[in-house]
């Protein structure tokens, strides 16, 4: 995936996985009104590029990402549609929908936005050292970013609320116990164990992977009825696949499928 010069991130490929490393480790990563318009460029060739078949997002240095950069939203006029909150929320529903696997190496703090950007990921996997937090209510403020929506899909709604109204920062075996993380793991363990998972993703057959993806997501929204229609429109597209040929050959012949994301 060509892209022009990156100031706020890093984008290079590993493999079939793309790596998204937000890369303001002065601010914690924290996100300006100019970096989420990058960000979103990224994100948005990443979703059409068919050499990208899994993304891994991570930070630079000591932060996750620590959300909205605090010097700029304190000294910003009043928001208009054109205002940071705006295009954060072009960016979240962009990486909550993206059609395809995407793995969230948290090393550092998550807090706010940040936080949100990490649960839009399909799986979470958290150093030792990382620490989440929804701290909007520490400044007066509700979730602006989909922690309201996010969070209570992962953890349930009792203890969305908690984090929500308190702000409370939680630690990394906190973060597992209750759901927000698939696994913790030493801090220099975190990439390599992204990698190998988002690799695992990349081999499967992403099409499918994708329409899955969609299905899980809209599920949280239509009632039964409507998610068994998804499924069967989901399954009709799979059957004109490469993969899914390739996949019930392999059952045949007992042995490994290699899919190619076709």
């Amino acid at each position: 995936m060509n892209s022009p010069a990156l100031t706020c991130c890093t984008w290079h490929m590993d493999g079939d996985v793309g790596v998204l490393t937000l890369n303001r480790p002065d601010r914690l990563n924290a996100i300006s009104n100019r970096d989420i318009d990058e960000l979103d460029r990224v994100i948005m060739r990443a979703g059409k590029d068919p050499a990208v078949r899994a993304v891994v997002i991570t930070g630079a240095g000591r932060g996750f990402c620590s959300g909205a950069d605090v010097k700029e939203w304190a000294a910003r006029a009043d928001a208009d549609e054109e205002s940071w909150p705006a295009k954060m929320h072009r960016t979240i529903a962009r990486l909550y929908w993206l059609p395809k696997p995407v793995v969230a190496a948290v090393n550092g703090v998550a807090a706010g936005s940040g936080f949100d950007i990490a649960l839009t990921a399909d799986m979470r996997i958290a150093s030792e050292a990382a620490r989440f937090g929804q701290v909007y209510a520490q400044r007066g403020i509700c979730p602006d970013a989909g922690g309201s929506y996010l969070l209570p899909r992962v953890v349930g709604e009792a203890r969305a609320a908690e984090l929500i109204y308190t702000g409370r920062i939680i630690d990394a075996d906190e973060a597992l116990r209750i759901g927000v993380v698939s696994e913790v793991v030493p801090p220099e363990k975190l990439m390599d164990r992204a990698l190998e998972q988002a690799a695992v993703f990349a081999a499967g057959p992403t099409v499918a992977i994708g329409i899955a993806k969609q299905n899980i997501r809209m599920g949280h929204t239509i009632g039964i009825e409507e998610a068994l229609r998804n499924e069967q429109r989901g399954g009709h597209a799979c059957v004109h696949t490469e993969d899914m040929a390739e996949g019930l050959r392999a059952a045949v012949e007992k042995r490994r499928p290699v899919f190619k994301g076709r």
